[in-house]
This record gives structure tokens, C-alpha cells and sequence, in this order.
């Protein structure tokens, strides 16, 4: 656990430690990039407009999983699986089991490579929030099953006279074969019960509540993707730096404006877990951190 999870807090602490020493002393007047009082100032991030373009369906499903806060969303046909992706010039479509909404639906893999958020940095977290927001839009307006021709994303049913299933606004059929839905359920169903039980354990071992467990192990999985590509770049620790302020509740201005012990006791509410418990054994247990 903690050769996974001990990189994923550092910039945040960092900044933490960078403001507790900054409010402590006399201030300075130095410009970005400078120093005062032996601390550097760096640029805060920036957010910008951008896209997801190597996402793939799996990375796009956990994200929903995560932005959802539920674990039972998966894939039930992939791009190669699908009639769809073979007809002359439509996109790559995967079928996915929603149950955010209960329902199948059928996804253009280009459509959500080239969805637009506004954040720091890439990452399918946002991409899949915006999908959602999009979906919202789309719901409000009167197109209960997705985009108006099918074009982008639809709700699918499932024909069980020809186990195939058939989009709802484009009339396309996208095929299933048993063995192929049997063994990617079975794959779900597995690898959400070892997630639970993983969950039950970091959540009894360190004193917090099921929904911290669960999202400091997918962003422990997050981490360890990255790391398999390498060393993490500066890039790679902000991005997980705004994954931690979605879990600790503590924001930038917080970090510019609170005194450390405030912060950490947000962090602790938030986490739910006591103020001790955090100081004392889930950051230096489960991150390598003593304050």
C-alpha cells in the first residue's frame, strides 16, 4: 500500500509546508519565481481549456465510477465488439453498462476524446464530469436518450430474441455474443468485490470512512499508472494535487491563507477521520509523511 500511495500526497503537503513557513515570518514583496525568506514562490497553476485524447473506454468508465461515487458501471462491449465501429464511416463505439442512470448505452470513443473541460491538466476525472454535465443539458432539453440522431452517445436496449444490442435514436445494432458479456460481468464483478474488500481493510486499519478508502485506493491505482510510465513529472503531481483537493476539501486558498493546523483539521473532517489519527498514522503509515 504504501509503495503505491506514498508519492500521491507530497506536492500537497509541500504547498501545506510552504504556507505554514511563509505565514510564520515576515513577508516580502518578490515576484513570481523568486524567493522570500528561503522560500520559493512559484506560479500558481492555471486552468485552461483542454481534451482527453488517448482516453479509452475502461479509463473513461472508472471515471465515471469515480465521479458517480459508485463502482458499478462497466464495460460491456469494446470498440472491436461493436457492428458499429465496422460500418463505412462511423466512429470507434463501446457499449457500457450506466448504472448512474440504469441503462445501457452506446459511446463514441472519438465524441469523448474530443470533449472540452476546463481544468489544470489532462486527466478522463474531468472529462467524464463534463460528459455528465453534458448529459444533463442534453436530458433538460428533451433528449432522454442521448444526443438527437445518435451521432455522439445514445441509450441502448437489449434484444434478447437476437442478444444484440440497438440504439435507441439511430436504429444501430450493436452486436453481443454471451460468452463475451458473461466474461467481461464476471471481470466487473470480481474486480469490484477485491475492491471492496481491499476498501474494508485500508478503511479498518486506519480509521476512516468507506468513501475515503475506496477513493485513496483509486487514486492510489491512479499513481501507480503513472509510475509504470516513469518517474512523475511536474505535470503528473498536479493533477493528483487537485485529486487530493477533491478529497481533503482543502483548496488553493486555503493553502495561501490558512495556518497549517487549520488546514489539517479540514483535511481531517473532510476525510473523516480525527486530527490525531490523520498526524499520527494515515500520513506517516500510509504516506511516508510525519509533520
Amino acid at each position: 500500500m504504501k509503495n503505491i500511495l506514498v508519492t500521491m500526497i507530497l506536492s500537497l503537503m509541500t504547498m501545506v509546508s510552504m504556507t505554514s513557513c511563509s505565514s510564520g515570518g515576515s513577508s516580502s514583496g518578490g515576484s513570481s519565481g523568486g524567493s522570500s525568506g528561503g522560500v520559493v514562490v512559484v506560479d500558481p497553476p492555471t486552468k485552461k481549456w483542454l481534451v482527453s485524447s488517448n482516453a479509452s473506454a475502461d479509463s473513461f468508465v472508472d471515471s465515471l465510477n469515480y465521479v458517480d461515487d459508485t463502482l458499478d458501471s462497466f464495460v460491456v462491449l469494446y470498440e472491436d465488439e461493436t457492428y458499429r465501429t465496422y460500418e463505412p464511416g462511423q466512429d470507434e463505439w463501446f457499449v457500457i453498462w450506466d448504472d448512474f442512470y440504469g441503462e445501457y448505452k452506446a459511446v463514441s470513443l472519438q465524441y469523448i476524446r474530443a470533449i472540452e473541460y476546463y481544468d489544470y491538466m489532462s486527466n478522463t476525472d474531468s472529462l467524464a464530469s463534463e460528459f455528465r454535465y453534458i448529459e444533463a443539458e442534453d436530458i433538460e432539453n428533451g433528449d432522454w436518450y442521448g444526443d438527437y440522431f445518435g451521432d455522439d452517445y445514445e441509450v441502448v436496449d437489449y434484444d434478447a430474441s437476437t442478444d444484440s444490442y440497438w440504439g435507441v435514436n439511430s436504429g444501430y445494432e450493436y452486436e453481443d455474443e454471451d460468452e463475451t458479456t458473461d466474461v467481461n460481468l464476471m471481470a466487473a464483478e470480481k474486480a469490484e468485490a477485491k475492491f471492496f474488500k481491499m476498501a474494508s481493510a485500508v478503511s479498518y486499519e486506519f480509521k476512516v470512512n468507506m468513501p475515503t478508502a475506496m477513493s485513496l485506493l483509486t487514486l492510489g491505482k491512479k499513481v501507480e499508472n503513472m509510475l509504470d510510465k516513469g518517474e512523475l513529472s511536474i505535470e503528473d503531481e498536479i493533477a493528483l494535487s487537485t485529486d487530493l483537493s477533491k478529497l481533503t476539501g482543502v483548496t488553493l486558498d486555503d493553502l495561501q491563507n490558512k495556518s497549517k493546523a487549520e488546514i489539517v483539521e479540514k483535511a481531517a473532517a473532510t476525510v473523516g477521520t480525527t486530527v490525531s489519527n490523520l498526524e499520527q498514522k494515515l500520513l506517516p503509515e500510509v504516506f511516508g509523511i510525519t509533520l
